[in-house]
């Protein structure tokens, strides 16, 4: 559910919103470059769209899946025979980074497949995106998600098992492990900000739930400014003079400074949330 919401929402669906009337896409440079530009993002993305906004979007939302799901998003680059560059995705499991190479061990039951147990690539040939380090980095968000595995919500191996026999598990106080598996979710998702999809008030106050959804926003706008960034990276690695341009989304910037209000209590609850929200 975690991963799910990191890279849910992060940019407008279908490259339209209808809070943020300024919301706009473009490219900066000459016809022939924003054209190669183009068929880069519509390689990255999921879906086929001749729409740049739609487009854009949906490049940088799938990038986020891949982040919110290995902490990293991994690409190879693949010039055709005219010289031109494509990316292509590919797991970032096995995979190994090294000083000007990646290492990438191949799974044993593909070894008769490709005759080889390991392969290594130039790192010239890799486009290796991190999660950004404010938000932990690959490492630490990793981390979050191997710690967010240790508890299941719906109750211990034990105890469902004995549900699944029709048996009822003695000394052992269901709720009293929801209310601490809670605690622990928000303790390793704090610097997310993170409300597990629940707006109840039974254990927190409305204003704690909106200042967590304003965290959450930012360390989504952290995510959706740092793959742009990561994009335009890319194409002047690649030698491309064009850059992705996104305006009239809340800018990290933007949110840190509705949470100061917030904080301070010169906007209400709603006032704030509309500011973050897409």
């Amino acid at each position: 559910m975690f991963t799910e919401d990191v890279h849910l929402g992060l940019m407008p669906i279908g490259g339209r919103t209808e809070k943020h009337k300024e919301f706009a896409v473009s490219l900066q440079g000459s016809e022939d470059e924003c054209e190669k530009t183009r068929g880069l993002i519509g390689e990255i993305g999921r879906y086929d769209t001749h729409d740049l906004a739609e487009m854009v979007c949906d490049a940088v939302e799938e990038m986020a899946r891949h982040l919110a799901w290995e902490g990293c998003a991994v690409y190879e680059i693949v010039l055709d025979d005219d010289g031109a560059p494509h990316v292509w995705s590919f797991t970032s499991k096995g995979l190994w980074r090294l000083p000007r190479w990646f290492l990438q061990v191949i799974p044993r039951g593909d070894w008769d497949l490709w005759k080889r147990k390991w392969t290594v690539v130039p790192a010239s040939r890799i486009w290796y995106v991190d999660m950004p380090s404010i938000l932990g980095g690959r490492t630490g968000y990793r981390r979050v998600l191997k710690r967010l595995g240790r508890f299941e919500p719906l109750g211990p191996q034990f105890w469902r098992k004995d549900l699944e026999r029709g048996q009822q598990s003695k000394n052992f106080d269901f709720q009293g492990y929801v209310r601490q598996s809670e605690i622990y979710f928000d303790r390793i998702t704090k610097a997310w900000g993170w409300n597990r999809r629940d707006w109840s008030q039974e254990r927190s106050t409305e204003f704690f739930n909106v200042y967590k959804m304003v965290n959450f926003r930012w360390a989504q706008a952290v995510l959706r400014e740092h793959m742009i960034a990561a994009l335009n990276s890319l194409f002047a690695r690649l030698g491309i003079t064009c850059e992705v341009k996104v305006k009239g989304l809340p800018t990290v910037d933007d949110i840190l400074n509705t949470k100061r209000e917030f904080l301070d209590g010169r906007i209400s609850f709603g006032a704030a949330s509309g500011r973050v929200m897409l």
